[in-house]
């Protein structure tokens, strides 16, 4: 079991927590989204999920080969560049919150 961590109602769990589901009648995988950073799979692209509902963040994305940047994320679902390797909520950058989701930083 992993234990999520609140930062001033912000709330961030590995997304290793994350489940597969098989259907037993189509044969078809369902994944269960974790809060944070989430590997692309099926053909998907990586994606962050921001749980908060109030909150935009900056975020930190790691990419290969290209260099890391910074993004600012709203609630729900933000699909990444197809190169990145992981992403983090960055409370360092700029106090953490930012104002206006697709924002990108250094």
């Amino acid at each position: 079991m992993t234990a999520a961590l609140a930062i001033g109602g912000l709330a961030s769990a590995p997304a290793s927590g994350s489940t597969t589901a098989a259907s037993s009648q189509t044969g078809e995988r369902t994944y269960t989204a974790g809060c944070g950073w989430n590997e692309g799979r099926g053909g998907e692209r990586a994606y962050y999920e921001h749980c908060a509902t109030n909150t935009n963040v900056w975020i930190q994305v790691k990419r290969w080969p290209r260099s890391n940047y910074h993004r600012c994320v709203g609630p729900g679902r933000t699909n990444l560049d197809a190169d990145a390797t992981g992403a983090w909520y960055d409370s360092n950058y700029q106090g953490g919150l930012c104002s206006h989701p697709g924002d990108t930083g250094p």
